[in-house]
């Protein structure tokens, strides 16, 4: 004879069950999302980035030392040009002032460490091709 208790404990128990299998199915879904982040972290680095695609950085790098160098010359030019209305005379010269000369000092050093990392990543890059 079956009592009426029989069912309700079934159904407790499937209930019990699909509760453990959704928190086994969360923690798999957590673990995968983590590992997921970090081979994505790992596969955005910059170094990594450099290390499988050395060319197009290299290039990249030059072209923004380009872009960095002319900006500040143009930035240097253009913000000492004088008034119309101002004359100046030909004895008189102005040195530039700290913060200009501050300013190119740091565009140069940022230029030439872009280019000193691309051409190292770049002869890394060559050294193990030809190894």
């Amino acid at each position: 004879m079956t009592t009426t208790n029989e069912p309700l404990t079934g159904i407790q128990a499937r209930i019990e069950e699909l509760q453990n299998t959704i928190a086994e199915k969360e923690t798999q879904i957590k673990a995968r999302g983590h590992q997921l982040k970090e081979e994505i972290g790992a596969e955005l680095s910059p170094v990594e980035l450099v290390r499988k695609h050395p060319f197009p950085a290299t290039a990249l790098l030059f072209v923004a030392g380009l872009q960095l160098g002319k900006t500040l010359r143009s930035g240097m030019t253009s913000s000492a040009s004088a008034p119309a209305a101002v004359t100046i005379s030909p004895s008189v010269e102005h040195a530039p002032s700290p913060r200009k000369g501050a300013l190119s000092t740091f565009g140069l050093e940022v230029l030439r460490s872009a280019k000193d990392l691309g051409f190292t990543y770049l002869q890394r890059y060559i050294d193990k091709k030809f190894k």
